[in-house]
């Protein structure tokens, strides 16, 4: 396996929101990483060694690992939603529109030399291959590290944003990204301040964002917006809507 374990997602699904839990997440990754090593962007079916998923969902090795990736792959057949997303296969925008990233999934036997076989849906498939918007993400010494899910979704959706001084989130659209809103954990502006900036420690600690801030400011406090500090030497500043929007238009030229 490579000293770096890269994949290049798509913004379009860095950006999208699911409910996925942490290993189903790992599991996307490392079955994206795959497809995009191997290009087997045609293939009808594709197929991992357990070890393999073990290994780049950063598993130990023991019995339970086995059902921790059957229930990822369930996981990975329920939907997720993507946002001011342009269809590569019937080339037209959606505002709103809902996939799953597995169409299918199985194994013969359920051991550790047992292989998985998946069927990816073919919307992602085409995604993977696309050249233009996506974000440059490395599996096991950065995705992997993190404890939990929302930390690694707020990672991959900063990272997107890389390049930007900073940018502005309303509570409404954090809700929606972490999938929290039926969680009354996080009703409150300071409830949910308090879990952002747990995993923002983390990612401090762990990635290669590290200067990230939750910046104090009371006019954005009262008009409930976060702003994260991504990159303070950055002269750019946070995209406008037009921005982000018109970034769509350059996504299609191959199909």
């Amino acid at each position: 396996m490579d000293k770096q374990v890269l994949i290049h997602k798509k913004n379009e699904l860095v950006r999208g929101t699911d409910k996925y839990s942490l290993n189903a997440k790992r599991a996307l990754n490392a079955i994206y990483w795959g497809i995009q090593k191997n290009s087997m962007y045609d293939n009808e079916i594709v197929i991992f060694k357990f070890s393999t998923l073990r290994k780049l969902m950063g598993l130990q090795k023991d019995e339970r690992y086995i059902q921790i990736i059957k229930k990822a792959l369930i996981e990975l057949q329920e939907p997720m939603q993507l946002n001011n997303f342009y269809h590569p296969i019937q080339k037209k925008k959606f505002k709103w529109y809902s996939m799953s990233f597995l169409d299918e999934a199985g194994f013969e036997q359920e051991n550790i030399n047992s292989l998985a076989y998946l069927t990816i849906n073919p919307s992602i498939k085409y995604l993977m291959q696309i050249d233009g918007n996506f974000t440059e993400l490395e599996l096991v010494e950065t995705l992997n590290r993190f404890r939990t899910k929302y930390s690694m979704k707020i990672y991959e959706y900063l990272k997107s944003f890389e390049g930007y001084q900073y940018l502005d989130i309303s509570q409404e659209h954090l809700i929606a990204l972490l999938s929290i809103k039926d969680n009354p954990s996080y009703k409150y502006y300071s409830d949910l301040e308090r879990l952002v900036q747990r995993q923002l420690k983390e990612l401090i600690k762990k990635s290669d964002l590290k200067n990230l801030k939750l910046q104090k400011n009371t006019h954005l406090k009262k008009s409930k917006i976060y702003r994260f500090i991504i990159n303070i030497e950055s002269d750019k500043i946070t995209p406008t809507k037009q921005e982000l929007e018109s970034t769509l238009k350059k996504l299609i030229t191959k199909f």
